[in-house]
């Protein structure tokens, strides 16, 4: 099914030869170690040379330098260097450098002698997302590697393919039949490129029938299990009906929680009466919120007057967390008939998450009918909002009081600067939600114009104070047809210009770029960001050398402690920066802004909303490491080379995230602290253990 032309390969490695000159490799690292132990050969080995990638090799530390530093040319000669471990190295180094012209370059590395070349190479060339790199993968796999040489390449070629392969090779992948339960690296390498296709949505029938099976079989390995059962939960439009007998078994079968979660989403897609009834009743005898969580978000997809009373019963979820999805549910879809009824949540609701959304989802459907019990809920929000003191419930009360789109007049003072920056950012939000509420015409019919309007002003007044947070909600508004603000902003921008101006650099990278974008939707060009302005922080080995094997970082909340393996074999720079932070003391007091349910939560953000970050900008490092568990630690990013301080740990297996966020570690002790972290927790201090 699939072949390899040695001779294209050969053809290209002369290609790659006379284009890497002996002259220019001496000329690019004259002054460099490498000029000492290195020079460019071709990559048939004439004497074998040990394999060795470790980092207490200075040639390894100084690619890990040229990735950081992004030197192009350098890397490239590297990949046809005589010593294997450099050529992996800066195959390495473009899955994270990303630049496209790395293809023709990285093409011979795909016949390389030693298969852990090969197999960097074929992750490389996925990461660079270029479909012209179809052709080259599938004629490098090897199907005749009977002593399993290959096998750690074969399975990443089947990856990368789901990442720029067409729909005709996801045909040829779903229907492979010859692995056995042994043939791990293969099943991994199969479902991945199955789940890749996915994420691009592009799925085959073929394909959701493989991975029902595999998500099935007891005797395929967890792992390849556990990518199968994320499909059947991230996968668009796929129909799971022919498999709903299969997957209500397993449902009944399973016990491990990482495929019950995805599990109950598959049976959220069935949509059968007896898939809700599953769900529901086990929602009784359900111990992991996580998996709660999920048979909560799954019931929303059936007839509201059959699950509502589940939900809201579930408001009452001994977890915070779970309570908070179940009242989710009210916001966007409640009813007037049961106002009332989430009115009366407020009080029994678990947590104040939950209880800030009942009162939201009351105050958006309590009518005129019911004007008595409105005028007193809002009252209590109102009051709420004035008393609150934590930065983050007091948001939440304001978002429950601007539901009431009527109330919209009101918000604008709380842009004041002696509001903490969540509650600022929240009455920007409600004003711009104002502009898309489905009340919105019924409201203000015939004046619908004028209102929009007066937002508009209130909303540039905001952009004025020259918070970059406030900007790139409005800019965003502004890109978001369904606001009408691009029209309104039209003669305001030279105000969002201003803005853009004052964005300090490289601090507000991803308020930059959104703002650019708003201002581009009105043919205003914006300079892009000057590398030197990035101020791309360096990887700093001295922090590297003084880690041992199992050192650890202990990060203190107010919930309890956490202790995190890191990584710096896979992300030095990253590594180096969170270490560096950590010792000066920087996320001594910093908040957990963000929590999502059985997802992430996430810390280090300077602001405490998310949209802050430091003078200095991290490259992604985005090796062939996977979120295949729970409790990794990886950077929040706002696109390839944006990271900064701020940092999340995930609940339970996230694989739409490979590929795209930098590891930094892996939790090995205090995950239930991580489970029960909720916005607005801190951290005291981050202590590293050598």
């Amino acid at each position: 099914m699939i072949f390899h032309q040695t001779s294209k390969m050969k053809n290209e490695v002369a290609y790659q030869l006379k284009k890497g000159s002996l002259v220019k490799f001496i000329f690019i690292f004259s002054a460099s170690i490498l000029l000492l132990t290195t020079s460019c050969v071709p990559v048939e080995e004439k004497t074998e040379i040990p394999f060795d990638i470790s980092m207490d090799r200075p040639e390894i530390r100084h690619i890990f330098d040229l990735q950081n530093a992004q030197v192009f040319d350098s890397l490239k000669i590297l990949l046809a260097n005589e010593d294997p471990s450099f050529r992996y190295a800066a195959a390495r180094a473009f899955a994270s450098f990303q630049d496209t012209a790395a293809l023709r370059p990285l093409i011979p590395l795909l016949m390389d002698k030693q298969g852990d070349v090969r197999m960097m190479a074929a992750y490389a060339i996925g990461q660079l997302g270029v479909p012209s790199g179809e052709t080259p993968l599938t004629d490098a796999f090897d199907g005749r590697d009977s002593a399993r040489l290959y096998e750690k390449a074969n399975s990443q070629i089947l990856e990368a393919m789901g990442k720029i392969g067409d729909k005709t090779f996801l045909k040829a992948l779903s229907t492979i039949s010859t692995y056995q339960n042994f043939d791990t690296l293969l099943l991994l390498g199969q479902a991945r490129g199955i789940y890749r296709y996915a994420l691009r949505n592009i799925v085959d029938e073929e394909g959701t029938q493989t991975m029902v099976r595999y998500m099935a079989d007891p005797s395929i390995p967890m792992s390849v299990r556990i990518i199968a059962a994320n499909y059947l939960h991230r996968a668009k439009d796929i129909n799971l009906e022919p498999h709903a007998d299969q997957i209500i078994a397993s449902w009944h079968g399973e016990s491990h929680p990482f495929l019950r979660m995805c599990l109950a989403t598959a049976l959220g897609k069935i949509k059968s009466k007896e898939a809700q009834r599953d769900l529901a009743l086990s929602l009784n005898t359900e111990s992991d919120y996580r998996i709660k969580c999920s048979i909560l978000r799954a019931l929303q997809n059936f007839d509201y007057g059959e699950v509502n009373q589940v939900l809201l019963n579930a408001t009452k979820d001994e977890n915070p967390q779970v309570a908070e999805v179940a009242a989710q549910y009210f916001i966007t879809n409640g009813i007037e008939r049961d106002a009332i009824k989430y009115r009366n949540a407020v009080k029994t609701a678990t947590g104040w998450e939950a209880k800030t959304r009942m009162a939201q989802a009351a105050n958006m459907n309590l009518t005129s009918i019911y004007s008595g019990t409105k005028i007193t809920l809002q009252n209590e929000i109102l009051s709420s909002v004035n008393a609150e003191k934590d930065p983050y419930q007091k948001a939440a009360w304001l978002k429950a009081w601007g539901s009431e789109i009527r109330n919209f007049e009101s918000l604008p003072k709380y842009f004041d600067p002696n509001q903490s920056i969540p509650v600022r950012m929240q009455a920007v939000i409600s004003l711009i939600d104002v502009c898309t509420n489905k009340n919105f015409d019924k409201y203000f019919a015939g004046e619908g114009y004028l209102i929009k309007a007066q937002i508009a002003n209130y909303l540039n007044t905001a952009l004025k104070s020259g918070d970059a947070g406030i900007a790139s909600l409005i800019a965003g508004a502004i890109l978001n047809p369904e606001t009408g603000m691009k029209n309104l902003f039209k003669d305001k921008k030279s105000d969002l210009s201003k803005a853009l101006a004052g964005l300090k650099l490289p601090d507000n990278m991803e308020t930059y770029a959104e703002v650019a974008k708003a201002l581009k939707a009105y043919d205003v060009e914006s300079l892009a960001i000057p590398e030197d302005q990035k101020n791309i922080k360096p990887i700093n080995w001295r922090i590297i050398d003084a880690l041992q094997p199992g050192s650890t970082a202990e990060i203190m909340t107010s919930k309890g402690n956490i202790i995190i393996k890191v990584f710096p074999d896979r992300a030095p720079a990253s590594v180096s920066n969170f270490i560096q932070l950590a010792q000066d003391g920087y996320y001594s007091g910093k908040a957990f802004h963000r929590v999502v349910p059985n997802f992430v939560v996430q810390t280090g953000c300077p602001r405490g909303d998310g949209f802050g970050g430091l003078d200095f900008t991290l490259r992604s490092e985005l090796t062939s490491n996977y979120y295949d568990d729970e409790g990794y630690v990886g950077l929040a990013s706002a696109g390839l080379h944006t990271e900064g301080p701020q940092f999340f740990i995930t609940h339970s297996p996230t694989p739409h995230l490979d590929g795209r966020y930098t590891i930094i570690g892996k939790v090995i002790s205090g995950m239930d602290v991580v489970h029960r972290l909720g916005i607005g927790d801190t951290i005291s201090q981050i202590n590293i253990r050598y």
